[in-house]
């Protein structure tokens, strides 16, 4: 990446030599006629996209447009959809069938049209007249072509700066990519989840129907208070409650994963219904803010935003008072001969000489400038508060399973004893199994939280955990040390 200064340089010494060599209108004109023509491809430049997303992930990014290959993708997405969907297959459909992110792919499509357009010349433009002569005289003809010489020597630099703002555009599409996995994997957590919390509640409703079922028997033989059996049914009613609530959440994740793959309402699909245990994580911040700062796309795609109104401030400097202009061949027939030749048309710059098009460009650059800085900033400040989240919602994963959850079944088991023995009460025994519940819903709710805490936290990176490579620990490098610096306009 290049520094502002070095681009003002540039880009002067590019239009200094355009603009000192000399022209003839015939030349020109056959010039630049022979330079206008261009073509746009139909899906733009989607190669670009394809090497970042798979610089981030082993999975497969296309754009389909109604080919046979496109069947062969459906084919494959409805293999996947026939049984247990891994989290890895949900994200691969998405990348596949979510039409919001094809939308997003048109972006691209649309930056290389720009690109396109701003490699064209601007047609000639013909006149013509025909004037008659009153009284029987012969009339007066003619005839004009101009072309505008200015743009021609605009188009190489107006070129650059179009395909300048196609690359930004590809970055910034790749990113949606990066954000489009990281929200089917935190859907996919929250669908594992609920499935997690409906077998919870499953067990609990088996246990709490049998205790109820017994307390009755209990009753019927007179050894059980009326309280104590109202309190079993109530127990056993409640936990069939929050089953209804669990699956109910169940639907609504599972439905919130579907839009995220982009896929309709299907039950022949599932997911593993169990959340991971945390593993062990050799993560430290330090690393993560460094990979964070080379690999967010977005980030680089504000750098080249940079670049581009860079170009652009040089582009508008050195046309400020050679605006547009005008070559052109004539010709005139009249009563006294036939006349050709040529000219030229350019503005007198006395009033307008760019002076509001050249502030403006100054100001886009000192904008992009800041607009880039406060988005390293959010994102070292999104990566560390993500990253205290994890740790937080890992340590209580652990706390749950190894200490909190074994703890609380040993009381309930104590418990069941105690009021075998009547040694406590029934009431007693009902609290220690909701303690036990409870402590099993926390357990489910901090490995959700962990779980989709960590899907933000690659994002939060630029999609991936793994360390830089070399190429991009130079990129990086190459980066920083040509830091755009603003010139003083005072």
């Amino acid at each position: 990446m290049l520094p502002t200064a070095v681009l003002f340089r540039r880009t002067r010494g590019l239009v200094r030599a355009l603009s000192c060599a000399p022209v003839r209108p015939t030349y020109m004109l056959l010039a630049t006629l022979s330079v206008g023509c261009a073509s746009a491809s139909n899906r733009g430049d989607f190669g670009a996209v394809e090497r970042l997303v798979g610089a981030r992930t082993p999975l497969v990014v296309r754009w389909t447009s109604g080919t046979h290959e496109d069947s062969l993708v459906d084919e494959r997405v409805r293999a996947v959809l026939r049984g247990e969907v891994t989290a890895d297959s949900a994200v691969q459909v998405a990348l596949l069938r979510n039409r919001a992110l094809r939308a997003t792919f048109e972006e691209v499509g649309l930056a290389q049209a720009d690109v396109v357009q701003a490699s064209l010349l601007a047609n000639p433009v013909f006149s013509g007249e025909v004037l008659g002569a009153g009284g029987g005289g012969r009339g007066v003809q003619l005839a004009n072509v101009a072309l505008p010489f200015v743009d021609a020597l605009q188009r190489p630099l107006r070129r650059r700066i179009a395909a300048s703002a196609l690359v930004a555009t590809q970055q910034r599409v790749a990113d949606a990519v990066v954000r489009v996995v990281a929200d089917v994997r935190i859907a996919y957590v929250e669908a594992q989840a609920t499935e997690q919390s409906v077998e919870l509640w499953q067990r609990v409703v088996t246990v709490t129907d049998a205790s109820a079922t017994a307390a009755s028997a209990v009753h019927a033989a007179g050894n059980l208070s009326d309280l104590a059996l109202a309190q079993e049914r109530a127990m056993a009613a409640e936990s069939r409650l929050s089953l209804i609530r669990a699956e109910e959440s169940r639907r609504v994740a599972r439905a919130e994963l579907e839009r995220q793959m982009g896929v309709a309402a299907d039950s022949s699909w599932n997911v593993s219904p169990r959340l991971p245990d945390p593993g062990a994580d050799s993560l430290t911040l330090a690393t993560l803010l460094r990979v964070a700062q080379a690999r967010r796309l977005d980030l680089m795609a504000r750098r080249q935003d940079i670049e581009s109104v860079a170009r652009s401030l040089g582009f508008t400097e050195k046309f400020a008072l050679l605006a547009d202009g005008t070559i052109g061949l004539g010709y005139e027939r009249e009563p006294d001969g036939t006349f050709r030749g040529g000219g030229v048309n350019v503005p007198i710059p006395l009033f307008d000489r760019g002076q509001g098009r050249v502030a403006r460009a100054r100001a886009q650059l000192r904008q992009a400038v800041a607009l880039h800085d406060a988005l390293a900033v959010d994102i070292s400040a999104e990566v560390t508060s993500d990253f205290a989240r994890l740790s937080g919602a890992r340590a209580r994963a652990l706390q749950l399973q190894r200490s909190v959850l074994p703890l609380r079944r040993a009381v309930v088991s104590e418990m069941q004893r105690f009021v075998n023995a009547m040694q406590e009460t029934v009431f007693t025994l009902l609290l220690a199994r909701q303690s036990e519940i409870d402590a099993g819903q926390a357990y489910v709710e901090s490995l959700r939280e962990y779980w989709s805490t960590r899907a933000e936290l690659e994002r939060a990176v630029g999609g991936s955990f793994a360390p830089l490579s070399l190429a991009e620990e130079a990129a990086f490098s190459d980066r920083g040390a040509s830091r755009p610096e603003m010139r003083d306009e005072h």
